[in-house]
């Protein structure tokens, strides 16, 4: 029988470059969601687009995060990515269930695949632009 040697999760991912794209997808999530606020606010859009913009916001979020993780790492791009996608979905759970407590959470399915997808994205072309 041959044993299996196991690096662990450094040998999969950077851990340091997806905590910094993590928190990069964050901030991009909360500028983002300002601009977007401030325009419903100040134009006629109604609110019936909203669900499209917010899936939207985090799709480029992820999306940007993954993209500099996978940069800053260099290799590796779709692990990468998509543990920076997942971390932020679980970020966005987390403060969704201290900010926002009793509030069903609707689609979480949707969000998964939209922060995983827009990992796996950004990870690859992080790499390619590498």
């Amino acid at each position: 029988m041959s044993s299996i040697k196991i690096n662990g999760l450094s040998s999969l991912i950077s851990m340091n470059a997806v905590i910094k794209g993590t928190i990069l997808t964050m901030a991009t999530s909360v500028f983002l969601s300002l601009i977007t606020g401030v325009f419903y606010h100040v134009s006629s859009v109604t609110d019936l687009t909203l669900p499209w913009v917010t899936a939207l916001i985090l799709l480029v979020s992820s999306f940007s995060g993954a993209f500099y993780t996978a940069k800053k790492a260099g290799s590796r791009g779709l692990n990468n990515g998509l543990a920076t996608g997942l971390l932020f979905f679980l970020a966005l759970c987390l403060l969704a269930g201290i900010f926002l407590p009793g509030q069903p959470v609707i689609s979480t399915w949707g969000k998964l695949l939209l922060s995983l997808g827009g990992g796996a994205l950004g990870g690859i072309f992080g790499v390619i632009a590498n």
